[in-house]
């Protein structure tokens, strides 16, 4: 246990539940890969749901969710696979902000499409950065919780966040999506339909200077082709 900080208590792991970010790139040479998230996109829209950096460290569960219970009262979103998030047994949307309170817990549903689903928490999952990441490489036992995945009994520290619900609010399919609308002095991001679903994104970002890094070639024909 951490002393002091918001703690997400591991309940039920899932199949495997890992801590990754965007990985940590350069040190191929010593044997070591860039780990970090399979879904980049998916990834990033979690963080930039909650108020996070583009690379802040989240959950990446694996065919199968966590059941976690908070500590404190908490700002979460789950994109990627549909995963269907529940608070304390109450079935919640995916690819949204969710307030959960002190004591909630979130557990999953049954997978329905995809593999990896990302459950970030405003503020970030805090474990040691190694190597410029907080991943987790599990084969070479290197960053995220211990260098493995999250077992039943264990607890994740979140990283302190001034972020509250009211600063996020949930998408509409078909429209333009303002995530944190409050960040109106940060760059945009127009990404549409990535996912094909029908959703048209405008992510906000709070601390993102170089925001081409998340826009590939196909991301930008789709832009440049938007009414």
């Amino acid at each position: 246990m951490v002393e002091g900080k918001a703690l997400l208590e591991i309940l039920k792991p899932g199949l495997s539940t890992t801590v990754q970010d965007l990985g940590r790139p350069g040190y191929y040479h010593l044997g070591i890969p860039l780990s970090g998230a399979m879904d980049h996109q998916a990834l990033i829209a979690a963080n930039l749901l909650v108020g996070n950096d583009a690379a802040d460290a989240a959950l990446e569960a694996v065919f199968m969710g966590p059941e976690i219970r908070f500590s404190s009262d908490a700002v979460v979103a789950i994109t990627g696979a549909e995963l269907p998030p529940r608070i304390d047994g109450v079935e919640q949307p995916i690819w949204t902000a969710l307030a959960i309170k002190a004591g909630q817990v979130l557990s999953f549903g049954f997978l329905k499409s995809g593999a990896r689903a990302y459950i970030a928490v405003a503020g970030g999952i805090d474990v040691p950065v190694v190597l410029g990441s907080r991943s987790t490489y599990t084969l070479g036992a290197l960053g995220g919780y211990h260098g493995r995945k999250l077992a039943a009994g264990e607890a994740c520290a979140v990283v302190e966040s001034v972020k509250a619900a009211s600063d996020v609010y949930a998408p509409i399919a078909g429209e333009v999506v303002d995530v944190n609308p409050k960040l109106t002095d940060a760059p945009e991001i127009l990404n549409t339909d990535p996912y094909g679903d029908g959703w048209l994104w405008k992510l906000k970002p709070a601390n993102l200077a170089d925001v081409d890094a998340l826009l590939d070639a196909a991301a930008y024909e789709k832009v440049l082709a938007a009414p």
